[in-house]
């Protein structure tokens, strides 16, 4: 067993030796994204659900500043999620994906451990098994995380990391990685098991344990992949490839439609503002007054689930500002949000503001001149790679921040999953502004790309 305790700088290198191929994720087959329990979901489509709980009333769906998460409580005895254990037995998506010891499997949980009594104080287990006797066995302590009783790391289980359990095609090793990072390789079977049981179990199996744990999503994938490096661009790409796009053509009901908004918008305009589309929305208020548009559920919350990475993109130019101390250079507004994370900023005459989690505390990213010409303002959220947004003017990055989801929630009281633009408030912004386009995808945070440059063909 080698087990590594490195800094971030040697991600990339330890990537390279292993020669495992990365996979984010937000890509795998199997994702259950804890706004709905394990237990009321099928993935594969048998017939059943996917997981079982032993101890039903003891798993749980969070609420307020826990919502999209999951609460496990075997903090009295025994209490697990678990997909599979027999074969043949209805509702084991972990059975049904097809992974074996020939294909490896790849197992990523985010979680923390919230309980801090018992005989193994917290005690809280990851483990998987195909069809042989090498069994994953991750277990967690609040200080500590042990490979079957090999401890391979200190580390504050109590707050929410994300942890993958990669066994490469043919192996009969695995490596754990804690937020992206390598930690262990070359691990065993984590406890002996006499059978195959070709299980997925989440919990505090047994009477000795006595875990609790919140849990915000379980992923699993047929075959073998390292994470991402954290904070490693993705690919480029163009928005004009995206697959939502709203064009403000004047024939384009999708969106404005009626004064408040279209089929995949609703929103609130003012009876005394000024609103034309034809290629260009164009709005302008009079002071003191609002116009805004929100993306409708199924556009937009329905397709980039609770920590889904995804990438918005407006066209914008501004055309004045309301002359009011109190306002500062603020006209327009965007916000896009889910259940994890919130972007928020506004765009003025000459600057870009930062609104991280929407905390009341604005940062200005950058001087530029927005009335010149229409410029690009993207919004990427890389998801639980790590939680973070990258803000581009035209083609340059002007703001990254990480996101505190503790601040985020408490702050916005959870009024979470949307995507809203324009003047959403009387006292804080407010002008007049136009908007060439709004795009967005959720297939992944991508960094900016202009169109393609035309092909001009000379014939002499």
């Amino acid at each position: 067993m080698k087990t590594y305790i490195l800094p971030l700088a040697f991600l990339s290198v330890i990537s390279a030796a292993s020669g495992t191929t990365a996979l984010d994720s937000s890509q795998f087959d199997y994702k259950y994204e804890m706004v709905a329990l394990p237990t009321a979901q099928n993935l594969d489509n048998d017939g059943a659900y996917d997981f079982t709980a032993n101890e039903g009333t003891k798993v749980s769906l969070g609420t307020g500043v826990n919502i999209a998460s999951i609460t496990i409580d075997a903090s009295a005895a025994n209490t697990f999620l678990m997909s599979g254990a027999a074969a043949g037995s209805a509702g084991g998506a972990w059975q049904n994906s097809g992974i074996s010891a020939a294909t490896g499997y790849t197992v990523e949980a985010r979680l923390r451990i919230t309980s801090t009594a018992g005989a193994q104080a917290g005690a809280f287990v990851i483990n998987a098994s195909v069809d042989d006797t090498v069994n994953a066995w991750l277990k967690f302590w609040s200080g500590s995380i042990w490979w079957g009783e090999t401890q391979i790391g200190n580390i504050d289980a109590t707050a929410y990391h994300t942890y993958r359990i990669v066994r490469e095609a043919g192996s009969s090793t695995h490596s754990v990685y804690v937020d992206g990072t390598l930690v262990a390789s070359g691990l065993a079977g984590g406890l002996y098991s006499s059978s195959p049981l070709k299980r997925l179990l989440i919990g505090a199996p047994g009477n000795t344990y006595r875990g609790k744990a919140q849990i915000a999503f379980i992923r699993f994938h047929k075959g073998g992949y390292a994470p991402p490096v954290p904070g490693a661009k993705s690919a480029k790409k163009w928005s004009g490839e995206f697959p939502l796009q709203y064009e403000m053509t004047a024939n384009d009901t999708r969106f404005v439609g009626p004064t408040a908004g279209g089929t995949d918008w609703t929103g609130s305009v003012d009876g005394s503002a000024s609103v034309t589309q034809n290629g260009v929305l164009s709005v302008s208020l009079p002071q003191g007054k609002m116009a805004y548009w929100r993306a409708n559920d199924s556009v937009w919350s329905a397709l980039i689930g609770s920590d889904k990475p995804y990438t918005v993109e407006f066209a914008v130019q501004i055309k004045s500002k309301w002359n009011l101390s109190s306002v500062g250079d603020r006209v327009m507004q965007i916000w896009c949000g889910n259940q994890r994370a919130a972007g928020v900023f506004y765009i003025g005459t000459g600057s870009v503001t930062w609104e991280p989690n929407g905390a009341a505390t604005y940062t200005t990213l950058d001087t530029g001149d927005n009335t010149d010409k229409m410029h690009t303002f993207r919004v990427s959220y890389d998801g639980n790679t790590r939680h973070g947004y990258t803000l581009w003017r035209d083609d340059k990055v002007i703001g990254s921040y990480l996101v505190d989801s503790k601040v985020y929630n408490s702050t916005l009281n959870n009024n979470v999953n949307f995507l809203r633009f324009g003047v959403t408030s009387t006292s804080s912004v407010g002008g007049s502004f136009d908007v060439d386009y709004v795009r967005w995808a959720t297939d992944g945070a991508w960094d900016w790309k202009g169109p393609p440059e035309a092909f001009v063909m000379t014939i002499r």
